[in-house]
């Protein structure tokens, strides 16, 4: 009753819609636009599930600084070479190589990711 008393003449903004956008970021000269949406389609059952902002998958799409740094999300898998406390939910911002950086961008700084590896460059060679 108190919230109703206290809200009234607020305006309160638009719910998003899914496709509408969230916010543009740009990270080490590159621009990412971050839309609402959904990252399962189960997400869009239910009369209160809302679209949230959905970051890009560095993982399947990889982007890197101009040195070779890859580009990731805090919440992203981790990978093959995490260093941190393991448990079913660990995620990028869980390892010790991992910087924070705007929003929920960051990079991860580990020497074997990075783009220009000279021994994963070597190996890309014999393929």
């Amino acid at each position: 009753m108190l919230t109703k008393v206290l809200m009234q003449g607020v305006e309160r903004p638009p719910t998003p819609k899914e496709g509408d956008l969230y916010k543009e970021v740009t990270i080490s000269g590159k621009t990412f636009r971050l839309l609402y949406g959904y990252y399962e389609s189960f997400e869009r059952e239910g009369p209160f599930n809302e679209p949230i902002p959905i970051y890009p998958d560095f993982i399947k799409e990889p982007h890197y600084t101009d040195e070779g740094i890859p580009i990731a999300t805090a919440m992203q898998n981790v990978c093959e070479f995490y260093n941190g406390k393991s448990d079913d939910d660990s995620c990028c911002s869980d390892c010790v190589f991992f910087q924070q950086g705007e929003e929920l961008f960051g990079f991860c700084n580990c020497p074997q990711n990075k783009q220009f590896n000279e021994e994963r460059a070597a190996l890309k060679k014999e393929y």
